[in-house]
């Protein structure tokens, strides 16, 4: 009996180690797993009875324990397994159930009553299993469905311990042992199908990825093709085979040569790398050169090592990143290397200073260019850019490279010029400029401003460079016609003073630092106060008192002037209200007004807004407009003016007898006054300068137009202005631009009933 035991025990352990082997090398069939602890535990049964039955007295007592060890694990892990089997997994209610109910029948006192229990216990466990497990896996595979009718034959052997008790003991053995070694021959088959059946679908999602994919797949030994996809078929134009040997090294391109293989397979297999990369070439039929790409990395074929190879066709997408960076970096009309190549070149050719080495570099723009597009359309323009351009590379050849910044403009580098060098491109381009550019439209001349900066003489770096050649440039275009003009610091300097004044006037407009000075306009016969002039002034922190003549053309420049302009009218206009409130009807204020304003669409209606917010009417606001604004637009300015006019306004025409006038236009425009430029005044007395301005009041008085002579100062200036027919004088010689409150005393002495006399006493000589 004791033989039979060991011999049941041994079994048990066999079958359920072969379980555990095959569940480690396919870990996805836990059912294995299960299977196999449920067996291994149960052959602790067999050598407790032995322990707790035929041991000597000390050791009997570790047979019960021994038995409930593999007990409760056995039946445990036995419904487990079929659960997984199954596909479902043991609830834990369920597994308490088992381990309460087994626990009871192994601790009952007697042997007797003990063995009937657990074998009836055994019996219902095994049998509802194995009932439960026919119902799952009857639809299954033919061999699973055993593993129900197995268990229900090995619940009903309890039935022999149950009819006979310990004298079937033998027997109960044997045919469990029977029992469970199929049941476990059926769950190891059961595994290795599953297995099978995993490796069937890896294996089918392998082909459907590399058969489809567009990427070529190579399985190597590093010395033959073991499995190649079609894309590499398609790759290399060869119909190789699934199985067939081919040697690599018979394959193009060189990227696969030999050496190169078998050193990246020897290094993966070694675990030199865990990867491998590089590139290659390939011509094709047709002279079509393939650009391919490839990543080798270690893996296991047919249970032998080998190397796949990744290869992928990046042809399409290297043309396509070359192409964006040729877009990138070159001008799309002309073809020719944009900003961004012009910076890294000049970056090049200034780190080279160290080995004594020069370049220069010329800034081409384009006089009057846009003249092209107003006149002849953009199509035309475009025609003219890249006629000129083609131009400047037949005069420059090799001798320098050309850029295109942008517009109308364009750089040269010559990497190796000195002021020889320089020299000779200034000269291949005045020669391309003098060429005429034919197209189907007719011939063009193009002039064009150049300036020209030597690295490292007027910079020390790439950006000083290019602003060294720019600021000369514009240097160049105070020249009419072609014109080249060298770096010097002072144009640098002057572009750098000028780009300041910029961004400190936009500062100074919203901090309300420009502020208005209001300068006198007196009767030219009786010396009274008849009106004021608005002057803007712009106290410059930390630089002072700052030019109109400077600021004013900055803020029409930067497009400043319709804010500023709105600015200071807004602030006449408020000081007019004020001056009105603290003396009664108030003389008249001028403001000037740009051409930029004047020509807004919606000035007028900005007037009238000022005119109603500020309270005041509209006889106390002249404005002043130039001649050169009413030449340029006449007919918008006409339109404006009028508009203007049927508010209440009064225009003058300042700075009359600068610009181009002609009678019609002054007949033609709604103005009340002329002032007569400073230019026109100061050579008064000179009898031919009093025939001019006399010939002007006489105009003025035909047309009904008041007259007002500026720049007026001396006596005799005032006397001649007077004489030859003005109608009011203003300038220094009276009074020099005042503060709000210098002027409101003269308003003062004016309301008090006094004459608004000169400065000195000489003035009074006037009247």
């Amino acid at each position: 009996m004791t033989e039979l035991f060991l011999l049941n025990a041994g079994i048990y352990t066999v079958v359920g180690a072969a379980l555990l082997l095959v569940w480690r090398r396919h870990r996805a069939q836990t059912f294995a797993r299960d299977m196999g602890c449920s067996t291994l535990f149960a052959a602790l049964l067999p050598l407790g009875y032995l322990v707790h039955t035929g041991a000597p007295a000390p050791w009997q007592g570790a047979g019960l324990p021994l038995v409930v060890l593999g007990a409760i694990p056995n039946l445990l892990f036995l419904a487990s397994g079929v659960m997984q089997l199954s596909g479902r997994r043991l609830p834990q209610g369920a597994a308490a159930l088992i381990i309460a109910l087994a626990l009871a029948a192994l601790l009952l006192p007697q042997n007797n009553a003990k063995l009937l229990c657990w074998a009836l216990f055994n019996m219902s466990v095994l049998t509802s299993v194995g009932t439960l497990a026919v119902y799952w896996l009857w639809r299954t595979a033919p061999g699973v469905r055993l593993v129900g009718v197995l268990l229900i034959a090995l619940g009903l052997n309890q039935l022999l311990l149950l009819a006979y008790g310990e004298q079937a003991l033998a027997l109960n053995i044997v045919i469990a042992t029977l029992l469970r070694t199929l049941i476990g021959a059926v769950f190891g088959l059961s595994a290795l199908d599953g297995a099978l059946r995993e490796a069937g679908k890896l294996a089918t999602r392998f082909q459907q990825l590399t058969e489809h994919s567009v990427q070529g797949v190579v399985v190597t030994d590093g010395a033959r093709i073991l499995y190649a996809n079609p894309a590499v078929r398609q790759i290399y134009g060869m119909p190789l085979g699934l199985g067939r040997y081919v040697a690599f090294a018979d394959l193009p391109p060189q990227s696969f040569s030999d050496e190169l293989l078998q050193r990246y397979h020897r290094q993966l297999q070694t675990g030199e790398t865990e990867t491998a990369n590089w590139e290659g070439r390939r011509e094709v039929a047709g002279g079509r050169e393939l650009e391919l790409r490839f990543e080798a990395w270690r893996i296991e074929w047919d249970g032998a090592p080998a190397t796949q190879i990744l290869i992928t066709d990046d042809t399409e997408r290297n043309a396509s990143a070359r192409e964006l960076l040729h877009q990138a970096t070159h001008d799309k009309l002309t073809g020719l290397p944009n900003r961004t190549v012009l910076m890294q070149r000049l970056k090049e050719y200034c780190y080279r200073a160290d080995a004594g080495l020069h370049c220069t570099l010329v800034v081409l723009n384009i006089d009057r260019f846009k003249l092209f597009n107003q006149s002849q359309g953009h199509v035309v323009g475009d025609q003219v850019l890249k006629a000129f351009a083609a131009q400047l590379r037949d005069v420059l050849g090799a001798r320098a490279e050309l850029m295109r910044l942008g517009g109308d403009e364009f750089a040269i580098v010559d990497p190796d010029g000195d002021t020889d060098g320089a020299r000779d491109i200034a000269a291949r381009l005045q020669a391309a400029c003098a060429r005429a550019i034919k197209l189907a439209g007719g011939e063009y001349v193009i002039d064009a401003s150049m300036g020209m900066a030597l690295f490292p003489e007027h910079a020390g770096n790439a950006e000083a460079l290019l602003r060294a050649a720019n600021a000369a440039m514009y240097q160049a275009k105070r020249i009419p016609g072609t014109s080249l003009a060298l770096a010097e610091r002072r144009f640098e300097q002057v572009s750098r003073s000028a780009l300041d004044t910029e961004q400190a006037l936009r500062k100074g407009i919203r901090n309300q630092e420009v502020y208005l000075d209001y300068q006198p306009k007196v009767d030219a016969a009786s010396g009274k106060l008849l009106g004021f002039e608005a002057l803007a002034r712009w106290q410059r922190p930390g630089i002072g008192l700052v030019s109109p003549v400077d600021f004013i053309a900055i803020a029409e420049r930067t497009g400043l002037i319709p804010e500023l302009g709105a600015m200071l009218l807004e602030r006449a206009c408020h000081q007019i209200a004020a001056w009105r409130l603290a003396y009664g009807d108030c003389l008249p204020v001028a403001v000037n007004v740009s051409p930029m304003q004047l020509l807004n669409q919606g000035f007028p209606q900005l007037v009238e807004r000022l005119l109603r917010e500020s309270g005041i009417p509209p006889s106390s606001l002249t404005l002043e407009i130039t001649e050169s604004a009413a030449v340029d637009n006449l007919a918008d300015t006409q339109h404006q003016l009028q508009q203007l006019r049927a508010l209440g306004v009064e225009v003058a025409m300042d700075d009359f007898g600068t610009g181009f006038s002609s009678l019609s236009m002054l007949r033609e425009l709604p103005l009340s006054t002329l002032k007569i430029d400073r230019g026109l005044i100061s050579p008064l007395p000179a009898p031919d300068a009093v025939a001019v301005v006399t010939a002007i009041c006489r105009l003025a008085s035909a047309l009904e137009l008041q007259v007002v002579a500026e720049g007026i100062e001396t006596l005799e200036q005032a006397i001649a202005a007077r004489d030859a027919g003005c109608h009011a004088l203003q300038g220094f010689f009276y009074a020099r631009p005042l503060s709000v409150a210098d002027a409101g005393d003269w308003l003062q002495r004016q309301c008090g009933g006094a004459d608004c006399d000169a400065d000195d006493d000489e003035a009074a000589l006037v009247s």
